[in-house]
């Protein structure tokens, strides 16, 4: 009987040891790249003791978004990070999210415009888009014919462009969406901004998965032009000596990069505390060291060669009706494009 006592004691101890380790292990779904990712797990796990597993990086934000709509019976994930607002506010409105408000907005002194007012989700660094055109068939093909350098988003609709763009696709990631977005808010009304939109297109060899689908195959010549996330142009140009030049466009568009803890998260005090951390110093410095990505918070060095967010020139900017309007504008795209 005695043995009994002591085997089921250990089992016991045992199957306690394993649920307190459960209760405090992470698991993340990231829009971000790799190294940011895997940086942010550990440096998370050296924090708290927390183990963190990134069950899910890739890019396109919309993908994981429908990953977890897919899986809503069920989360699989703790924590989804990366994304724009838009893609978070539609999983708010649908009910895959949870609420969570973190203190640290207000002891970091953090503006709190950069949050959901719902509390659903937490923005942590800013991006903006930027177009890339290629240096060597500029100077070897455009120059000579007197065009200037594309400048500005109407450049695009400039003739010689013509099957020489690079663009994305609004349905899988962000950047694509929130240049649409920065068309309607520029031009002043969904008309003109689709007319835009309608002007472009015949212009656009191919539309990518990816918001920076257009970074490579401009670099490589395989268009003049592109627009794409100006952080990852600008850190893929100067790690890679790339032969491109990135110009922050008047007017462009913008995004708060979220986080956000799944409904039903199976560890959700684990995902509360993500949420702090990456508000931290730590976080938000290895985001912009890596990522190249601002920071929402103050005292975070930015590489050399970006630009003080600042001295961008965003569109006039509705983030409510960029929420409010995801499916119907990427239906009205995709009626235009044929996409």
């Amino acid at each position: 009987m005695r043995k009994v006592v002591i085997v089921l004691f250990a089992l016991l101890f045992v199957a306690n040891m394993f649920a307190q380790g459960a209760d405090s292990a992470l698991t993340i779904y990231a829009a971000l790249d790799e190294k940011t990712a895997n940086d942010l797990a550990a440096a998370f796990k050296e924090a708290t003791g927390i183990p963190v597993e990134i069950a899910l990086q890739i890019e396109e934000a919309g993908t994981i978004a429908a990953r977890i709509k897919a899986e809503s019976a069920h989360a699989r994930a703790d924590v989804f990070i990366g994304g724009n607002s838009s893609f978070h506010t539609e999983l708010a409105s649908g009910k895959y999210l949870q609420k969570y408000q973190s203190p640290v907005v207000k002891e970091a002194k953090i503006d709190p415009t950069f949050m959901d007012p719902d509390g659903y989700w937490t923005g942590w660094y800013f991006g903006a888009l930027c177009l890339v055109y290629n240096d060597r068939i500029y100077e070897q093909k455009l120059k000579p014919m007197g065009i200037n350098p594309p400048a500005t988003w109407d450049d695009l609709l400039n003739p010689v462009y013509k099957g020489e763009v690079i663009a994305s696709n609004p349905a899988t990631t962000g950047g694509a969406y929130l240049m649409l977005a920065a068309q309607i808010f520029r031009l002043g009304s969904e008309k003109a901004g689709f007319d835009y939109v309608r002007k472009l297109n015949p212009s656009v060899a191919q539309y990518t998965k990816g918001a920076n689908g257009s970074i490579p195959l401009v670099a490589q010549g395989e268009a003049y032009v592109g627009f794409a996330w100006g952080h990852d142009a600008l850190k893929q140009k100067m790690q890679g000596n790339l032969p491109i030049t990135v110009v922050f466009p008047k007017d462009t568009g913008f995004e708060i990069g979220c986080a956000s803890i799944l409904k039903g998260a199976p560890h959700p005090d684990a995902a509360k505390k993500f949420i702090d951390f990456l508000l931290s110093p730590a976080a938000e410095q290895i985001n912009a060291r890596n990522g190249f990505r601002y920071p929402v918070r103050g005292g975070v060095v930015m590489p050399a060669g970006v630009p003080p967010f600042e001295s961008l020139k965003l569109a006039p900017w509705d983030l409510k009706a960029a929420a409010d309007n995801v499916d119907r504008w990427k239906k009205e795209w995709a009626n235009i494009t044929g996409k």
